[in-house]
Order: structure tokens, then sequence, then C-alpha cells
């Protein structure tokens, strides 16, 4: 089987085969709930990238979750002069 690059699966990866119902939509397992938590009535993104379907859940707390990544983020006065410039160049 030929490799693919952007489907790379690990051992103790979960996967599961469910079928698509009268209104397209599909369950979530309890294997794959228990190894990605989603909650009823989350929001996820669907990505589609032929012949693939990724679900992608979305944080409750966005800038929670943005905060855990990048840390704290704090600009100065140089620096936001810098991207003001920058935005009003790329307005234009």
């Amino acid at each position: 089987m030929p490799s693919r690059p952007y489907l790379n699966l690990n051992k103790g990866d979960r996967m599961s085969v469910v079928e698509v119902g009268p209104k397209y939509r599909v369950t979530i397992t309890q294997n794959v709930r228990k190894k990605i938590p989603v909650k009823i009535g989350q929001r996820v993104y669907l990505l589609a990238r032929f012949p693939y379907v990724i679900m992608i859940p979305i944080p409750e707390s966005i800038d929670e979750a943005l905060a855990k990544l990048i840390g704290d983020v704090t600009y100065g006065r140089e620096e936001r002069r810098r991207a003001e410039e920058q935005l009003l160049k790329e307005a234009t």
C-alpha cells in the first residue's frame, strides 16, 4: 500500500467504521470519543481533503486555547506602530 504523508497512523490510534445516516449524519463511536473527547452540542470543523473528511473539535473557549498555545503576548508601542504600518500597506 503506498505511503500517504497526510494520514499517519500510530499504534493506539482509534478508528471505527460507521454508517452515514439518511440525513448524512454519522455517530462518533465510544472508542473514538475516549481518544478525542467531544461533548454533545460542541462545534467541530469538518475539513474535506479528498478522499478524507477530517473532524477537528473547536475548543469551548477559543481564547483560553490560544493562550495555552502561544502564551502571554504583549505588544509595545513600537511593535504596534509597525503592525499598523504593515496593515496600511496591505490595505492599499
